[in-house]
This record gives C-alpha cells, sequence and structure tokens, in this order.
C-alpha cells in the first residue's frame, strides 16, 4: 500500500477493547502512510432506533429518552465517552484524529462515511465470534468486509 492508495484512515470504534487494538494498528498505518486517522462512532437516529417502539411493557429509559433533547444528551454523553476511550488508545505518534459522530446502524452508516471519503482504508476491530456465530448474528466487522467498497483491515 502506498500513500497515493490511502487517504485517511477510518476506525469505527465503540468503547469495546477490540476498537482499542483496531486503533493502535490504525495510527501505525495511518503513521507510516502520513494520512489522518478518523475515529467513527455510529449511534442510533432516535430513541425507537435504540429500543424499538415503546409497548405495553416500556422501560423507564425507553420512555425517558424518547423526548429529542434527552436522547440528544444520551447520544452527546455516550460519544464523548467512546472517543475519550479511543483517544486512551493512542499511542502519542504525530497523527492528525478527527471525531466523527455517525447516525444509523453501524456497518451501514460507516459503509456510507467511507463512500464519501477519500480512498479510505476501514481498520476494524473484531469481537472474536465464532465464524458460525458471526455468520448467523452478523457483525459490523463482517458486514464491512463483505460490503464496503474500499480495503478493510480486521484486528484481532
Amino acid at each position: 500500500m502506498s500513500n497515493a492508495e490511502i487517504g485517511v484512515v477510518l476506525v469505527p470504534v465503540d468503547g469495546s477493547e477490540g476498537s482499542r487494538k483496531a486503533v493502535r494498528v490504525a495510527e501505525t498505518v495511518a503513521s507510516a502512510l502520513g494520512v489522518p486517522l478518523e475515529f467513527l462512532y455510529a449511534f442510533p437516529r432516535n430513541a425507537i432506533e435504540m429500543f424499538g417502539p415503546p409497548g405495553e411493557a416500556a422501560t423507564e429509559n425507553q420512555i425517558k429518552y424518547l423526548s429529542e433533547d434527552a436522547f440528544a444528551e444520551l447520544r452527546e454523553d455516550s460519544s464523548r465517552r467512546v472517543f475519550e476511550y479511543a483517544r486512551g488508545a493512542l499511542g502519542g505518534g504525530d497523527v492528525s484524529v478527527k471525531e466523527v459522530l455517525l447516525a444509523g446502524e453501524p456497518a451501514d452508516a460507516v459503509i456510507e462515511h467511507a463512500e464519501a471519503a477519500k480512498a479510505p482504508l476501514i481498520v476494524v476491530g473484531s469481537r472474536g465470534m465464532s465464524r458460525f456465530r458471526g455468520l448467523l448474528l452478523g457483525s459490523v466487522s463482517q458486514r464491512l468486509v463483505h460490503h464496503a467498497s474500499c480495503p478493510v483491515t480486521v484486528v484481532r
């Protein structure tokens, strides 16, 4: 891979150890190529997308976050914590880092963002699911590998 082929390294982050490992690898790659790094965090568009429609047995949390203001506060608090955790994985290299909050289902939101980026490489952590379980449940990393139109590196 050369700098001419990759313009930005995208790292979906979610506060997991897998995403911290991906950040470390992505930082190394971005530094070696002299390209920027983008942390991507996807959060549901609204409380219904997050919890589903409130039913007869709606929880207090579901009802609480139906308010746009309460949901916006939850989104901001969650993204702040996730980005802070991801920044903590950086090794202190000289890499430009941008934090991008996406809306929607994680794999779809990352793919959409990558399609708009200039020559991206996606570096994503793996949850360590077995191949069979991953096929049944699906995973963000597997969906990215199969559906993104740019290179994807999965870090274990």
